[in-house]
């Protein structure tokens, strides 16, 4: 067995042979194939053979790919970048660290492949002959692609480490230091200026809110409704399947052909399979027969498939097509129910795996957006990973533990690929401890979440893990397949729509929920999940890390929602509109001195801080009270813990505690205007007479107490006059 060279640390010696080994053997994962591991010689090298994270999809190079005056030089640097020490020069460029990743590496041998295509069709052999002209020419003719800035400065640093690779290959391979690595340069005087919104998570889009709400509505719905039907299904299924036996039984196709002749005696049909895969059968009449169930029939009457086959066969030409009737059925009663009727008359044998699929997909979701995990960290988690705690106090706190992979770097800076243990755990609430156990009975493995769970994956894939592009599709079909019960059970309005931005994908929920919770529009919130419960958890699991950058992204969301608040009362106000109660001389205030500090200046991270950090612009609307609150934590009525604010009382409003005596409350025309709109809509039901004696008492005190509201509001504004009682 050849391997890399020992002595790879001097210069100019990364030369190997044909059959050396390419990947470094420490950075293998345990138990690896050596006859998938790839040679030097080979054109195309499995990189995700390095990774140990369970989610990685199999990521391979193909050189074939770059033009062939070119291709050694380029495999030699490959070679360096996998089994050379990172240079210092990289190790300072912070976007340059995490070089272990296999996608990172395929994507950098891509760039480097589409930089020998440019250089070739200049006439340029060797990278030895390329100039820092050659270079800057490059560099100039990226922008006009239509790429972000940032991906076209991404690809230029990843053209330097040809350069920074450089000491270490034979001189024809050795490339001239990028004018961009010039101390004195800056990558905008090759690029222009950058245009880019700001960087990090808060360009994700989110899901929309018309979609984000009844997806989550239909993952809960089969997480805490429906899931005791497929899991139940689902072991049933596995029984008979296990019931099969291994091998032809003496007299099997005699007694199989006894039961269908005795199921068309009975004046029953013969049940088809509508399992993938399952094909028509021909017969000498009436053209091919519908496929047979043979894997059911067979585990039920206890003989082999192909016995099975064979009786079916043998009665071909006594069989027509109005012999066969709907899929096999599975003897478990459905007790599941979406409003007052069964999901589903029954569970079909053939429909099992796709159900299952179905529910592991809304366990994912559940723990991925309540969560507010990363997709590589929901991804990783494993059996065992949520405990339940009751404190002294008779609250329960459910915590999972699991790996983080993001900044985890070992001494040379370089990302460790399996990432590590979170220090502290991710605190989250029932809804996603009850999804964390459906998957602990789906999966019979480690991995809450594998490409592996259904019985049509093929024993050939290596790697189990479910990867963040499966995620996506299995999203795609879930949503389809919830889409397809709101249909049948007549409601429209739980239909999931397209998302505007593109596919449902796992990165897009850490954003989403931070948008929800720091918007939470009105109407029903998906079943009675309060955003304000999953904002204190996630600020309690992200509290012990010094680089919580959850929290980061919810101090942003925060930080645009009172922006948005604040510039919006700033137009009203300039408009002419009123305020009235106590908080209203500091609604018009906050209002002012927003309108004076940001009013068409850029909000980057550092001034969202500062604003969600002025206690004099905390201003938040809650469309469902008909008011705003200008929160201020010693006077909240909604804090029962105000007379310790300073000691880590609530710096929201806390909506669901709303008092009507508060001081921090104002209101506007517009939410006196809204208000009305309420009383007429009570003045109605109460004409039309439908609500029972209790609802119909409680909504006239209601009423009461919304008019006074309205003639305290018109009554406070100089020179007004009480206005006409609403109708």
């Amino acid at each position: 067995m050849t391997t890399p060279s020992a002595d790879l640390a001097r210069p100019g010696r990364i030369d190997p042979a044909p059959d050396t080994f390419v990947l470094p053997f420490a950075r293998l994962r345990p138990g690896f194939d050596p006859a998938q591991l790839p040679r030097f010689g080979d054109l195309a090298w499995r990189l995700a053979l390095m990774s140990r994270k369970e989610t990685h999809r199999s990521l391979v190079i193909d050189w074939s790919r770059c033009p062939a005056v070119l291709r050694p030089a380029l495999m030699r640097a490959a070679f360096a970048e996998l089994n050379v020490p990172t240079p210092a020069v990289l190790l300072q460029q912070r976007a340059s660290r995490s070089v272990t990743q296999p996608a990172s590496l395929r994507h950098y041998f891509l760039v480097w492949i589409r930089f020998a295509s440019w250089l070739t069709d200049r006439g340029i052999t060797e990278l030895t002959h390329v100039t820092a002209d050659d270079l800057q020419e490059y560099a100039e003719q990226l922008r006009p692609s239509g790429r972000r800035w940032r991906t076209d400065a991404k690809t230029l640093w990843i053209i330097s480490r040809l350069w920074a690779y450089a000491p270490y290959l034979p001189e024809p391979d050795r490339l001239v230091m990028p004018p961009w690595e010039d101390p004195a340069a800056v990558m905008t005087d090759f690029l222009g200026t950058n245009d880019d919104a700001p960087g990090g998570e808060n360009n994700i889009p989110i899901v929309h809110p018309a979609v984000m709400a009844p997806l989550l509505v239909w993952a809960l719905r089969t997480v805490l409704d429906l899931s005791g039907d497929i899991l139940a299904a689902a072991r049933e299924h596995r029984r008979l399947l296990d019931s099969l036996p291994s091998r032809a039984v003496p007299g099997g196709i005699d007694k199989a052909r006894a039961y269908l002749r005795g199921l068309l005696a009975a004046g029953q049909r013969l049940p088809t399979s509508h399992a993938p895969g399952a094909t028509a059968v021909s017969a000498k009449y009436d053209g091919p027969l519908p496929p047979m169930a043979n894997t059911f029939l067979a585990a039920t009457l206890g003989v082999s498939t192909g016995q099975i086959a064979a009786a079916r066969q043998s009665l071909r030409d006594e069989l027509t097509a109005e012999d066969f009737g709907p899929g096999p059925v599975l003897d478990v009663p459905v007790s599941g129910r979406i409003g007052h009727a069964p999901w589903t008359p029954a569970l079909g044998f053939d429909d099992v795996d796709t159900l299952v699929l179905h529910l592991s997909t809304a366990v994912l979701i559940c723990c991925s957006y309540l969560s507010g995990m990363r997709p590589e960290e929901v991804l990783a988690l494993r059996r065992g990973c949520c405990t339940r705690t009751e404190r002294d106090d008779g609250t329960v706190r459910y915590e999972v533990r699991g790996r983080h992979f993001k900044g985890v770097l070992d001494e040379d800076g370089n990302a460790i690929p399996e990432g590590e243990m979170r220090a502290n755990p991710w605190i989250v609430f029932e809804p996603v401890a009850r999804a964390i156990d459906v998957a602990e009975q789906l999966e019979a493995g480690e991995l809450l979440f594998t490409r592996t769970l259904f019985r049509g994956a093929t024993h050939t894939i290596t790697r189990t893990g479910l990867s963040s592009e499966a995620a996506a599709e299995r999203i795609r079909a879930f949503t389809a397949w919830a889409n397809r019960l709101a249909a049948a059970h007549d409601r429209p309005h739980e239909l999931i729509p397209d998302d505007p931005d593109g596919a449902v994908a796992l990165g897009r929920f850490r954003r989403t929920i931070a948008w929800f919770i720091y918007r939470q529009p009105g109407g029903r919130i998906a079943l009675a999940v309060q955003y304000g419960h999953a904002a204190t958890a996630m600020s309690e699991s992200y509290a012990g890390r010094s680089q919580a950058d959850m929290l980061d992204v919810l101090d942003q969301e925060k930080g645009l929602a009172l922006a948005e608040t604040l510039t919006e009362a700033g137009e009203r106000i300039a408009a002419g509109e009123s305020v009235s109660g106590p908080a209203a001389d500091r609604y018009r205030a906050a209002a002012a001195e927003f309108s004076d500090r940001y009013a068409g200046a850029y909000l980057g991270k550092r001034e969202l801080r500062a604003l969600v950090a002025n206690p004099r612009l905390q201003v938040y609307e809650d469309t469902k009270a008909f008011m705003t609150c200008n929160h201020d934590a010693f006077t909240a009525l909604c804090n029962p813990d105000r007379g310790r604010a300073r000691d880590g009382g609530r710096s929201t409003p806390d909506h669901s505690r709303c008092h009507p005596a508060c001081a921090n409350i104002s209101r506007t025309d517009s939410q006196i205007t809204m208000l009305r709109a309420e009383v007429t809509r009570i003045d109605a039901a109460a004409e039309a007479g439908l609500d029972p004696y209790p609802i119909a008492a409680r909504e006239r005190q209601r009423r009461a107490n919304l008019t006074d509201i309205i003639h305290r509001h018109h009554a406070r504004q100089p020179g007004a006059a009480d206005p006409e009682e609403p109708r």
